[in-house]
């Protein structure tokens, strides 16, 4: 396999949480490959912001392997149970939490549409001289300040609560994808991406004079699961 193709398997390799570095990849021609690795692009740069993050390419697709193996035997083992788990990691306070999204977005609507009305009101009020027309464009632009606010926030809302929805519905996305690649030999480009959204190697740690380093892996549709385990104790030596 060479190398091209080996990078090929994690394109989307991040160094921690929440930022945008990259990992890259870095081969050494002297080695049969076991010493090909990751390591963050700012460090590779020597700009001394972020450390090397860095992880052996063969211990990145082992930790991968087993993630997959872990998820793909949890779901043929039991099915309902690995269903209930990825519920139960959607917490109640998230649930509640798009409960209440979800009415508010439906009374901001009917304010909106209330306040379409008040506004036609006013203005028959400023044609009749019911009003003043100074006091009209007032209570407008009051009124339409108040408008653009609400459907701001209908668009935002509606927008965490959709893609809740979604997410909602993504098991069966997910669980098309397990049932494709029962029984797979080897990692390949095409059973990585479609597994996997993105890979995040966390800076290694000593526990116990080891080093320990945190890899989260990030599923398509699923998002991270969890009740797997996260943590690969591995010592990654030359």
């Amino acid at each position: 396999m060479t190398s091209l193709l080996l990078y090929a398997l994690f394109p989307r390799v991040k160094r921690k949480e929440l930022t945008s570095f990259t990992i890259h990849f870095a081969t050494c021609k002297s080695f049969n490959g076991s010493q090909d690795h990751y390591r963050c692009a700012k460090y590779k740069s020597n700009t001394g912001s972020c450390t090397a993050h860095f992880i052996r390419e063969e211990v990145l697709k082992q930790i991968v392997w087993s993630r997959i193996f872990d998820v793909t035997a949890l779901f043929f083992d039991d099915i309902m149970a690995f269903h209930e788990m990825m519920y139960q990691q959607r917490s109640a306070e998230t649930e509640k939490e798009m409960k209440r999204r979800k009415r508010e977005v439906g009374q901001a609507r009917k304010r909106i549409a209330e306040l379409d009305r008040i506004f036609k009101r006013i203005y028959e009020d400023d044609i009749s001289g019911t009003i003043s027309h100074d006091r009209f464009l007032k209570l407008s632009a009051e009124y339409e300040a108040e408008q653009r606010e609400l459907e701001e926030k209908v668009k935002a809302d509606q927008q965490e609560v959709d893609t809740y929805e979604q997410n909602k519905s993504d098991f069966d996305s997910f669980a098309a994808i397990i049932r494709k690649y029962v029984g797979i030999k080897e990692l390949t480009p095409a059973i990585v991406n479609e597994f996997i959204k993105k890979i995040i190697v966390h800076a290694p740690e000593k526990v116990d004079g080891k080093r320990v380093q945190k890899v989260d892996i990030v599923f398509n549709f699923v998002g991270e699961l969890n009740f797997l385990s996260a943590t690969q104790p591995k010592r990654q030596g030359a």
